[in-house]
């Protein structure tokens, strides 16, 4: 998982999924830049990663002027930009579907579906100029495959972002720029540990038994990302413990 020499932004890096993503590919050798809402989680990941190999860049990925400065920040800071990890995302509030207000339906769209296009699109563009390909990997839960009731505004922005994320694999396979889909079950994270018996119960219904670790969903993205795997496109890189075919 040689990451050695790679320029790699990850998005929603400020904790949880992002911020292992982060560390295990520091670990690899990535040169990183961190990006999310958060400057005080984005410099603990940092920290965390250790090294002067970071720089961290505050940015609403649903705003399409903030996504171009990040991936402006990425070349000018760093000289190129290899790889991609759309990982930012909200889940929005819980509710049934005669519930839905239309600002709420709107917001995960905007940040969960529309801003990781808008961050694709950017990272493809200088991808495709630079000329050397790249790997995009983008975050689309399992829920979006086995959905669970109340967050449907949640589940059709990530069963988009499944789609979107074959329909950019068709595309830029030409520019050799791999696209793939992190597909993660229940995750052990700070906010999942908080959920009083949440990761426990959880558990139970898994055919592993057990919850993913954070950690591991790491090791999967920094894999993926690397020239290990140089005809991996178009996948669904499921790390669920076997939700998705319970």
């Amino acid at each position: 998982m040689n990451l050695i020499g790679k320029v790699i932004v990850v998005t929603g890096a400020e904790s949880g999924i992002g911020r292992e993503i982060a560390k295990t590919c520091s670990a690899e050798g990535a040169t990183l830049v961190l990006a999310g809402l958060s400057l005080s989680g984005m410099e603990e990941t940092a920290a965390q990663c250790g090294g002067d190999h970071i720089s961290c860049c505050t940015t609403d990925i649903s705003d399409e002027a903030q996504v171009t400065s990040l991936v402006a920040h990425a070349v000018q800071r760093h000289g190129a930009m290899h790889g991609l990890v759309a990982n930012a995302g909200i889940t929005g509030p819980r509710n049934a579907l005669v519930d839905i207000a239309l600002h709420d339906w709107r917001s995960v769209i905007d940040i969960d579906l529309t801003g990781t296009f808008l961050t694709a699109r950017e990272a493809a563009r200088h991808m495709i100029e630079q000329g050397q390909g790249g790997s995009i990997v983008i975050t689309g839960p399992s829920t979006a495959i086995r959905p669970l009731s109340g967050f449907l505004p949640y589940i059709a922005a990530k069963g988009g972002l499944h789609a979107m994320a074959e329909a950019l694999a068709l595309e830029l396979g030409s520019h050799r720029i791999r696209v793939n889909t992190l597909v993660p079950g229940t995750t052990a994270t700070p906010l999942t540990h908080a959920m009083d018996g949440y990761l426990a119960k959880a558990a139970l219904a898994l055919p592993l038994g057990e919850v993913t670790e954070a950690a591991e969903l790491g090791r999967y993205v920094a894999f993926a990302l690397s020239d290990a795997v140089p005809h991996m496109t178009g996948s669904l890189l499921k790390v669920d413990s076997g939700r998705t075919v319970a």
